[in-house]
């Protein structure tokens, strides 16, 4: 690793971005490093608008990846070489709000009943009943339920911010049925197979999809689509 790379990725990580963001903007000036064949350190800001149009005019790069590229350039200029005027002036593609397709309230019960597990259940509708970010949902700590203020406690939110969120009767319900069929062990909510962890993501999803398609749902169910489906319900 360069000592610039060390600098930009020490500087993302003092800034509480997510690991997946960090990546993706190293990726990001990368590929802009490459794209010029010198180090960011000898470019400037024409041969940032040059990079930026050749996502847009040649590699076709929709709204959201483009500015992304912008986001991680700001970034490298403005806190690590400290040339704020590298990107000064660029204005930020504008990204359309994306409309999820969302299952109907018929389909997320038959997704609920198809759960194979109880975890499974207990996480699709805490999902579903909080709008958690799934990396909020599967941190969750029992001690983090407050049943009697009605209250979700999300210590490990985007940002590393922590927050409240509404706890409806329907879901302290469905989450004491689930802590009564399995009281997890360990300090998680939802372990994995290893108690000492929680479960991850990736095996969320591999619930969601096994589920949906137990369910007979033919649109795609993700941990996203079911934030959505809560903000809309």
């Amino acid at each position: 690793m360069t000592p610039l790379r060390r600098r930009f990725v020490d500087h993302l990580h003092l800034s509480n971005l997510s690991e997946r963001t960090v990546q993706a903007y190293v990726a990001c000036v990368a590929s802009f490093a490459r794209h010029h064949r010198k180090s960011p350190e000898d470019l400037g800001i024409d041969d940032v608008r040059a990079f930026l149009l050749h996502l847009r005019r040649v590699r076709k790069l929709g709204p959201a990846s483009q500015k992304m590229h912008l986001a991680a350039l700001r970034h490298l200029y403005t806190h690590v070489l400290g040339r704020p005027e590298a990107t000064a002036g660029i204005p930020h593609p504008k990204v359309p709000p994306r409309r999820p397709d969302l299952p109907t309230a018929q389909e997320l019960r038959r997704l609920f009943d198809a759960a194979r597990l109880p975890w499974h259940r207990a996480a699709f509708v805490t999902l579903y009943g909080t709008g958690l970010r799934v990396s909020e949902l599967v941190a969750l700590q029992p001690h983090d339920i407050d049943s009697a203020a009605g209250l979700v406690h999300v210590r490990r939110g985007k940002g590393s911010r922590t927050r409240w969120v509404m706890l409806s009767h329907w879901l302290l319900r469905e989450l004491r049925e689930y802590w009564r069929l399995t009281r997890p062990p360990g300090p998680w909510l939802f372990p994995s197979a290893r108690p000492e962890h929680h479960a991850s993501p990736r095996a969320l999803q591999a619930a969601l999809t096994l589920a949906a398609r137990r369910a007979h749902i033919h649109r795609k169910i993700t941990p996203h689509v079911l934030r959505h489906a809560f903000a809309t319900g």
